[in-house]
């Protein structure tokens, strides 16, 4: 600033540079900062649609969507789309990327019908553009998946999540680390509409998947392994349902810690398939250990829970840095 001035797109890089270094170690109010003097110091010295201030202002929105500011993210991300839409025209890849962020926040505000209309058009600019058989279609329908099955529309986001896959498995193969996601939520849906042996073939699928990519002892394994074991409980196949969360758990205390609240979890999930087979000296073994984990940890009240059946989504941050202008 002392030889460039404070309005040169020399500065306006390097706040831009110093704002990205702040976002990935995690301190958003000083990225906030510095990306915001950015986008004055541009607004100063470019061109009002000139595409380092649309990348500016995407990075500005990431920090305010991580913050729960969803209306703030919304009128920045629009802003960004007003800018994209006048030098890029209605059907380029960039403004697709803008409407996903939208649809994202949209979804996260439960707004469906708004989040299903940006994926819409997002998925119409990358068809467009790729054709059918791209990996950006494919996360694309992913969410349009997510939206129809809140929309109550379990049919239409099952096929979508079944193209997604085909997808996938086209262009990266079937043992993916990201196919895993999509036949996670395939495997949601048929649990949800009451079809374990569909659920459970999916999750199967997932399992394979995720130790294929990721190796047998990682925290993705043993979320899936707890979401077969439920599924084997819920189908009164007990001695199933404890071999999989037994496997989990010897993943828990390997990755985890032999005293961490996922240990304790699943001690007190096993605790209960322990009493309803009648087994009392399993019983006593297992919540004795979840409680002592508890205990130790400063709880008060053990309200344990098993992470539930939800929709995996492809949702990260990862912000720009535009080039000097």
């Amino acid at each position: 600033q002392a030889s460039l001035g404070e309005n040169h797109p020399e500065v306006a890089s390097i706040l831009n540079k110093l704002g990205n270094l702040h976002c990935e170690q995690g301190n958003l109010d000083a990225a906030l900062k510095a990306y915001e003097k950015g986008l004055e110091v541009e607004r100063a010295v470019l061109e009002e649609d000139h595409p380092n201030i649309s990348v500016t202002l995407t990075n500005i929105a990431h920090i305010y969507r991580h913050q729960g500011r969803h209306q703030s993210a919304l009128s920045i991300f629009n802003q960004t789309l007003t800018i994209q839409y006048r030098s890029l025209g209605t059907s380029h890849p960039k403004i697709a990327v803008t409407l996903g962020h939208m649809g994202q926040v949209y979804y996260h505000v439960e707004n469906y019908e708004q989040a299903l209309d940006a994926y819409q058009e997002a998925l119409r600019i990358q068809r467009d553009m790729y054709g059918d058989d791209n990996l950006d279609v494919a996360v694309t329908l992913n969410s349009i998946g997510q939206v129809l099955y809140k929309q109550g529309l379990s049919e239409l986001s099952l096929q979508s999540f079944m193209e997604s896959l085909r997808i996938r498995e086209l262009l990266a193969g079937k043992h993916h680390r990201e196919n895993a996601t999509i036949l996670h939520n395939i495997a949601t849906i048929h649990l949800d509409r009451g079809d374990d042996d569909e659920a459970m073939k999916f999750y199967m699928k997932t399992l394979k998947v995720e130790q294929a990519a990721l190796g047998c002892d990682h925290a993705d394994v043993v979320t899936t392994l707890h979401h077969i074991g439920q599924v084997f409980h819920q189908r009164g196949e007990l001695v199933a349902s404890l071999e999989y969360f037994q496997e989990a758990l010897r993943i828990e205390r390997r990755i985890f810690g032999k005293d961490s609240v996922n240990v304790a979890q699943s001690l007190n999930q096993m605790g209960n398939i322990y009493l309803q087979r009648g087994d009392a000296a399993k019983v006593m073994e297992t919540f004795s250990e979840a409680t002592r984990i508890y205990r130790r940890m400063g709880h008060t009240d053990e309200k344990i829970s098993i992470a539930g059946f939800g929709f995996y989504n492809f949702s990260l941050m990862h912000p720009e840095c535009a080039a000097v202008a």
